[in-house]
């Protein structure tokens, strides 16, 4: 199988789940967020909690 350029990805159906969890990230700003951990990449809203966020594995 290979990959056309032409081709687009498309959801197969809705998910309720996947919704409901995007939309509670969003609002905790961990997607779309200011701030990025430097480790993961995660966004956060506030630069304390991007710096907290992966702090124990960058030691």
């Amino acid at each position: 199988m290979g990959y056309n350029e032409n081709e687009i990805l498309v959801r197969d159906r809705p998910s309720a789940t996947y919704d409901m969890l995007l939309k509670k990230a969003e609002r905790e700003g961990r997607v779309g967020g200011k701030h990025t951990c430097p480790v993961c990449g995660m966004k956060f809203r506030r630069e304390r909690e991007a710096i907290d966020c992966c702090r124990d594995i960058a030691r």
